[in-house]
């Protein structure tokens, strides 16, 4: 009978084969399954080689615990693929379209759903409390017969309410410091210029509070 040798390994120039682990297939050249009697044999006597020359420095125990092994380091190699945590920009309109009854294909969906949400955006922005400056005269010219173009009512308009501002100023109550030479002058015959009456007026006043210091 034939009985091979434990560490013994047959092989020929024009057949290579390869070995693997336990449960593995052994193949011919390039992967090929074998092509004749001959070869078939000598790759079945192979696997047989193969697995007594683990069984007699490995138990089945340590093997299964090197497979494990060699599963865990493969593992940690294998770099952590990152997580990809975006959100698509029409991710909004994708949920809102699948809530709809789907009358509208997605590409007409989504251009009316974001020109509805630019509107409500729109829609939210602060008011304009803001009054423009001829507000009053707007309002007066709805009033009013609109005989006449706005612009011109505008200008009349205008022009009056500065009259009113002004007619309402404080009275001037000051008095001037010749008031009583003008006094005086106005009770003449205003003969002589109001000049020459002030100068002889004023020295007439100081002569008289003189006089009356003595």
């Amino acid at each position: 009978a034939f009985a091979p040798s434990a560490n013994h390994h047959y092989g020929t120039n024009s057949c290579s084969s390869t070995k693997t682990q336990l449960g593995a297939v052994v193949t011919g050249v390039k992967g090929k399954a074998a092509a004749s009697r001959e070869e078939d044999l000598m790759l079945t006597l192979q696997v047989i080689m193969d697995h007594q020359e683990r069984s007699a420095t490995v138990s089945k125990e340590q093997y299964v615990q090197q497979v494990e092994e060699a599963k865990k380091e493969a593992k940690k190699e294998e770099p952590a693929q990152p997580v990809d945590v975006s959100v698509p920009y029409d991710a909004a309109a994708r949920l809102a379209f699948e809530a709809s009854d789907k009358s509208l294909t997605f590409e007409e969906f989504e251009v009316k759903y974001l020109a509805e949400a630019v509107e409500l955006v729109k829609s939210k922005q602060p008011v304009d409390v803001s009054i423009p400056y001829d507000a009053a005269a707007k309002l007066a010219y709805e009033e009013s017969d609109k005989s006449m173009a706005f612009p011109a009512f505008k200008e009349k308009y205008l022009a009056d309410a500065v009259a009113l501002v002004k007619s309402k100023q404080p009275v001037d109550l000051s008095i001037p410091y010749d008031a009583a030479a003008r006094l005086a002058y106005d009770a003449t015959d205003r003969s002589v210029p109001f000049p020459e009456f002030k100068a002889k007026y004023e020295a007439d006043a100081v002569a008289e509070v003189i006089s009356k210091k003595k």
